[in-house]
């Protein structure tokens, strides 16, 4: 059974709230003519009402030999037109509070979304898990894994069936590992949970220490292994303590749960199944530090197994929490602005 914990905790700061409505200064929703595309263009709204942020939808026309209204310019045009009017009727659905900008293209799905979001200034990108692919009942699709990797900002990833029955109390859920990604995850998720009056609940999973080798032991040896497993207690228990005092006080069901007895992973995604939070929040790296791993493993599992709306957060500086970096040097598409 996991541990949870609750109790003294951070106090919100007035600079804190007052920073909150720019946690994301630029949303874009990218959506095709899916059923699935309402739910994820209701998930950017939802964040940009809540931040103050700009929002844009955009759909990309796939090209191809047989894609015709893509080259010719009268054709595409009428195209544009229609696809354009379909974003606005979802738009005015929603109920947002801020003008929708609708953006149509064609051309490669992830190309298109990549440079417009650059174009735009854009810090979070709000997709399907198989966007522009073949639905899919478990991973991502080829579009949603390819931008949640290279996408300099952060990206929120909407499941096309949520599992089990709508959540009866509002709660974020917040993996943590104790690296400093995963703190600055929980800036986020704090603010976010404040804005919904909702539950915050931090999920720490805690490596289990495996035996010391598998042949006969020696004294000695067994001396090495009471250390080693005296040593990795005295570690969690200062990371869980150090959550504890992160963890803010705005509602009372704020707490920390410790997670033991399964591979850590494993462990996070059950206790989410088990948590029914209407959104998760966590840092694409984690205490990994292997430069060519765009997002940690953790991080990966989690979104290729996402039940519930998964908010990948990278460069997560409150305040400054922009896209940055440059296009690749891809073929230029056919963009067309509303």
């Amino acid at each position: 059974m996991p541990d949870i914990h609750s109790g003294p905790a951070t106090e919100d700061r007035p600079d804190e709230r007052e920073s909150d409505a720019r946690l994301f200064r630029h949303v874009m929703a990218c959506l095709d003519r899916s059923p699935d595309a309402v739910r994820i263009l209701e998930q950017a709204v939802l964040l940009a009402n809540q931040t103050g942020a700009d929002l844009t939808a955009m759909r990309v026309v796939p090209a191809g030999p047989s894609t015709i209204r893509c080259a010719d310019p009268v054709d595409w045009e009428l195209t544009r037109r229609v696809e354009t009017a379909d974003l606005l009727r979802m738009s005015d659905t929603t109920g947002a509070t801020t003008d929708i900008c609708a953006v149509v293209a064609c051309g490669s799905a992830a190309r298109c979304i990549h440079d417009e979001a650059l174009r735009r200034d854009v810090d979070l990108l709000v997709l399907g898990t198989g966007t522009f692919s073949p639905p899919s009942r478990w991973g991502l699709g080829g579009t949603a894994r390819h931008l949640a990797e290279v996408f300099q900002g952060s990206v929120l990833i909407v499941p096309g069936e949520i599992a089990g029955e709508p959540p009866k109390i509002r709660r974020i859920i917040v993996p943590m590992d104790g690296s400093a990604p995963s703190e600055a995850a929980l800036r986020f998720a704090a603010a976010i949970a404040r804005a919904r009056a909702a539950e915050l609940v931090i999920l720490h999973a805690v490596s289990h220490v495996g035996a010391f080798g598998t042949g006969r032991t020696g004294q000695g040896d067994e001396a090495l292994w009471r250390e080693l497993k005296e040593e990795a207690a005295h570690t969690v228990e200062d990371r869980l303590q150090r959550l504890r005092r992160l963890l803010p006080v705005h509602r009372h069901g704020n707490r920390v749960r410790r997670l033991s007895g399964d591979e850590p992973r494993r462990a996070l995604m059950k206790a989410i199944c088990e948590e029914r939070g209407e959104l998760v929040v966590l840092s694409a790296r984690g205490l990994g530090n292997d430069p060519d791993l765009p997002i940690g493993s953790t991080a990966e599992y989690l979104l290729s197994r996402a039940v519930t709306p998964i908010l990948l957060i990278r460069n997560a500086e409150l305040g400054n929490h922009r896209a940055g970096g440059t296009a690749p040097r891809w073929p230029t598409a056919l963009r067309q602005d509303p």
